[in-house]
């Protein structure tokens, strides 16, 4: 399956366990492992055919049985590598974020889901530290599961009719919806797998057009339902949402586009609004074209290139790509009061960055990332020009239709920068 079917239909599911082959669930392994190489996966399972039901640890491609006090009724559960500290580390917080996104993306191409729930699993904390003698923390509990969400519907609605106003650019749309592809099962794009292991040549970066950023942004955090209607609570029910997995689709990440160059831009910087001038990332019509609705918006002509190299140590080429999160309020609606809140934020932003580093190396592009040291810096804030992020993500949820009733539009706390990223010439 390809990279982008697999944000696509990507959902979280609720359905029931089903027993994986011992291979099945190293390929899965694997995949989650590239994310982060360096860190050790722990690895919960039901009783197999070929394996015993247990709580195991995957390092240097195997699996090794750590404790069979242990077990899940999933098709497994997997947990990256995170030892406990009073303040966890932000690149900490990232690599958690990507093994699950990685993870989620993968088991999506094989006809499975996950399902990630916003509470940490004590059991497995206690029976992993007690055999190992060490102080593993996991924070929230992850399972892969069976599908029980239907295929993706192609909206046939009569699309919104929209002007463009003034500081907004629309993006171009995602490969796999273009000429409605993906519903017709005519859409092949480039593997999973071989984005995973980043086996495309490189390739100069193309900035002459919007093509590629937009792509980008979709894969980091669009959104991948058509057909609810106008009734965004609808879509949040059957289980459709963004192209990252976010546990009670809290959806804490604001991109930030901070341009140099690129295509007909003018220079300065950018919000990305993933759901559009409808609020569900439907299709729009714009002088009777029908286009994919996701867009840039304009709310600085002030990029702050030269005092960002300097902060950073790095040279940015004709864009860069900032990864923003809201930890005051990361889930909206009654969910926000039973889920654990606690560095859910940074995790998705990591999922967020598993986008754009999937879809970066699907277009054979050389990147590099830059995760904040001290994030929480209020040097940051006017180096970003977060004030005027924030005006601009409020002034444009108060004016788009179908506002959700649980509020998701808004923004509810200060914004904080967490990763920069950048394609390299």
């Amino acid at each position: 399956m390809s990279l982008q079917g697999c944000l696509a239909s990507r959902k979280d599911c609720s359905g029931a366990g089903k027993t994986l082959s011992m291979r099945e669930i190293l390929d899965i392994c694997k995949s989650a492992n590239q994310a982060a190489p360096s860190k050790s996966l722990f690895v919960v399972l039901p009783e197999g055919k070929d394996y015993s039901g247990g709580t195991y640890l995957y390092k240097n491609s195997e699996l090794t049985l750590i404790t069979d006090k242990g077990k899940t009724q999933y098709s497994m559960e997997l947990y990256p590598e995170l030892i406990w500290k009073e303040s966890i580390e932000l690149d900490e917080l990232i690599h958690v974020g990507l093994v699950w996104q990685y993870l989620s993306l993968k088991v999506e191409s094989m006809g499975l889901g996950v399902s990630q729930r916003a509470r940490a699993p004590k059991k497995f904390n206690k029976l992993i530290n007690n055999e190992l003698n060490q102080n593993h923390i996991f924070l929230y509990s992850v399972a892969v599961r069976e599908r029980d969400r239907g295929a993706l519907v192609e909206d046939t609605l009569e699309p919104l009719q929209k002007e463009v106003e003034s500081g907004t650019v629309l993006l171009d749309t995602p490969a796999c919806y273009k000429d409605r592809a993906i519903y017709k099962n005519q859409y092949e794009g480039l593997p999973l797998d071989t984005a995973i292991f980043n086996q495309t040549e490189k390739k100069i970066p193309n900035h002459a057009t919007l093509n590629e950023i937009s792509q980008l942004l979709w894969a980091c955090q669009g959104e991948n339902d058509h057909a609810t209607h106008g009734n965004r609570d609808s879509l949040e029910k059957n289980g459709y949402g963004r192209v990252h997995a976010s546990g009670c689709a809290g959806y804490a990440v604001y991109p930030i586009v901070i341009v140099e160059e690129l295509a007909n831009l003018p220079k300065g910087s950018y919000i990305y609004n993933p759901i559009g001038y409808s609020a569900l990332n439907r299709w729009i019509k714009v002088n009777d074209k029908i286009t994919y609705d996701h867009f840039l918006q304009h709310f600085t002509s002030d990029s702050s290139k030269v005092e960002i190299e300097k902060e950073f140590s790095t040279n940015l080429s004709n864009y860069a790509i900032l990864l923003c999160i809201d930890r005051k309020k990361p889930c909206a609606g009654p969910m926000h009061r039973v889920m654990n809140v606690k560095y859910w934020a940074e995790i998705e932003a990591g999922m967020a960055l598993a986008g754009l580093q999937l879809q970066a190396n699907a277009f054979g592009l050389k990147w590099q990332k830059t995760v904040l040291s001290n994030p929480d810096d209020t040097k940051y804030r006017k180096l970003f020009n977060l004030d005027s992020v924030e005006q601009s993500i409020n002034y444009l949820a108060s004016k788009l239709v179908n506002l959700a009733k649980n509020e998701r539009l808004s923004l509810k706390g200060n914004l904080v920068p967490t990763v920069l990223f950048f394609p390299q010439t």
